[in-house]
């Protein structure tokens, strides 16, 4: 394989916390990659595909994976959190990174549940936070919602809906599509839509009553509260 082939897009690496999902609070290093086969009109990181307003020149670095694996390792974090984009559009080199990597080392998946993960991901992977994206995101159903996608995810036991919700018809949405899935409802999450402190503050109360009536979990967005959704946190 040549050096090209071993190589990932990325648009970030950066030491924080993780703010939402199952996992929130814990430590950890991000590992952002580049380009997304979505275009959700809400998305909060266009910087890392939307490069008819990014300089892709400036945004994304190509990197060999024995870099990327030598830099994950001197960070000293014990969980990895992989992001995009969409991280699984790179998933074959994605799994010859993870292969250098030490099997201590906790590794979670921020995907958007449209592409099927490789054997060797599925096997390695020890969480996978998967955002379908809702009506509300502006792309149409076919583009947003793959099922066979969604139902591997789903069988590797290991895999957390996180659902972005604007309100209550996102919220209706969302419960039809955890139980359209047959998703365990203990591992099914709604997360308030807003891309600073100050709407988290006005969205996140009626989220979390949406999510306690429907029998879900509420995901918090801590890099909001904390950071203010500030790069690099």
């Amino acid at each position: 394989m040549s050096s090209q082939d071993r190589s990932l897009k990325v648009s970030e690496i950066f030491q924080s916390i993780q703010g939402e999902g199952p996992s929130v609070g814990y430590p950890c290093l991000f590992l952002r990659l580049a380009t997304c086969n979505l275009r959700c009109s809400w998305c909060d990181t266009p910087y890392s595909w939307d490069f008819t307003r990014y300089d892709y020149k400036a945004e994304v670095t190509t990197l060999s994976i024995e870099t990327i694996a030598t830099r994950i390792e001197a960070a000293g974090e014990r969980r990895l959190v992989i992001t995009g984009g969409e991280p699984l559009i790179q998933h074959e080199k994605l799994a010859l990174l993870c292969e250098l990597l030490p099997p201590s080392l906790c590794i979670e998946i921020e995907t958007n549940g449209t592409l099927v993960p490789n054997e060797s991901l599925c096997a390695r992977i020890d969480q996978w936070n998967v955002s379908p994206k809702l009506q509300s995101s502006g792309e149409p159903l076919e583009r947003r919602l793959q099922l066979p996608a969604l139902e591997r995810l789903r069988g590797t036991g290991r895999a957390w809906l996180k659902l972005v919700v604007a309100g209550s018809q996102d919220a209706a949405e969302a419960a039809e599509l955890a139980r359209m899935l047959a998703w365990p409802t203990a591992q099914v999450l709604l997360m308030p839509l807003a891309a600073n402190a100050e709407e988290l503050r006005k969205t996140g109360p009626a989220v979390a009553s949406a999510a306690g009536k429907l029998g879900f979990r509420y995901s918090p967005r801590l890099h909001l509260e904390l950071f203010g959704g500030q790069r690099g946190h």
